[in-house]
C-alpha cells in the first residue's frame, strides 16, 4: 500500500477514535488483528457505547476530499462485511465477550488537507 494511503488511512482512525471519546465511547481495542491464520485482516476500532453497553466493532474508511470520489462508506462491500463478522466472532470468543449486545457502525472519514479539516460521517448498525 503507498504510504500516503496508509498515511490517509491512520489518520481517519485517529480522527475517529477521538470521535468516538467525545462521543462517551470506551476505546477497548485499535487495529485488532485476526490471528485465525487462515485469513487476515483487522478490526480498526472496537469501543463501548456508554449509553446502551454495547460493544460497537467500527470500519472506518477514510479519504482524501475529492469532487469525483464517491463517500467512504461505499467500499464496505458485503463480502468486506462477511470477513469483518468472521473477526468480531473471533474477537468475541477471545474476550469471553460472546454473550454480550454488539453492534456494526462505519465512520466515514474524508479529510481535505489543503484545509486541514476533516468531515466525519457515522453511520450506526450497518448489516447486523
Amino acid at each position: 500500500m503507498p504510504p500516503e494511503i496508509s498515511n490517509i488511512g491512520k489518520q481517519g482512525e485517529i480522527i475517529a477514535a477521538n470521535y468516538l471519546r467525545k462521543n462517551g465511547y470506551e476505546i477497548l481495542s485499535m487495529n485488532f488483528a485476526n490471528d485465525l491464520g487462515y485469513r487476515r485482516g483487522e478490526l480498526d476500532i472496537v469501543a463501548k457505547d456508554s449509553k446502551t453497553g454495547e460493544v460497537v466493532f467500527v470500519e472506518v474508511k477514510s479519504q482524501k476530499k475529492n469532487i469525483y470520489s464517491r463517500d467512504p462508506e461505499q467500499a464496505i462491500t458485503r463480502q468486506k462485511y462477511f470477513r469483518l463478522s468472521r473477526i468480531i466472532s473471533n474477537y468475541l470468543n477471545k474476550n469471553k465477550l460472546q454473550d454480550s449486545e454488539y453492534r456494526l457502525d462505519a465512520v466515514s472519514v474524508e479529510i481535505d488537507p489543503e484545509k486541514r479539516k476533516a468531515s466525519l460521517k457515522h453511520l450506526k448498525h450497518i448489516y447486523l
